[in-house]
């Protein structure tokens, strides 16, 4: 991965990450054949994102994937359903995995991803997250993210 400048990276709302975080979900749910592969996960997924420096300490999104339900459920914003597993990140440490810039477990073991829970479960469903990153691009794309798809250059 080319080298670049934190600082540079493009902004973004939480209201965009949540409405990013909609699209693509949606889109790749209509496969009847991968939401039964992640249903029969049993999970629930919570993923917790924070921007310090430009949302400030409080300002925490949440994405909440129900696997247990039958369709599965989706939940942005705080929820109180009991995760079986949590994901923490910075907000941009998403972008670059679903950009698939950065591999899961080194992010893990460098402490670039917080991870609480059953780690073993959450590997398992990586194989299932191909269609996600497919249409991470296509949703960025839909809305005229071309900072977001360019970024980090290559």
């Amino acid at each position: 991965m080319a080298k670049y400048n934190r600082e540079d990276r493009p902004e973004v709302t939480p209201e965009e990450m949540y409405e990013v975080a909609r699209r693509v979900v949606d889109k790749t749910l209509t496969d009847p054949e991968l939401a039964k592969k992640l249903g029969a996960s049993n999970i629930i997924l919570v993923f917790k994102y924070h921007d310090v420096e430009r949302w400030g300490p409080d300002v925490i999104p949440e994405l909440t994937v129900d696997c247990t339900v039958d369709p599965i459920e989706v939940t942005v914003g705080p929820c109180d359903k009991t995760p079986t597993i949590t994901m923490t990140m910075e907000a941009f440490t998403a972008h670059l995995f679903w950009m698939q810039k950065l591999q899961l477990m080194s992010a893990i073991t460098r402490g670039q991803i917080k991870a609480k829970g059953p780690i073993p479960k959450a590997m398992r469903l990586l194989p299932l997250l191909k269609p996600f990153y497919a249409n991470y691009r296509l949703v960025l794309e839909e809305m005229g993210r071309q900072d977001l798809l360019n970024f980090p250059p290559d």
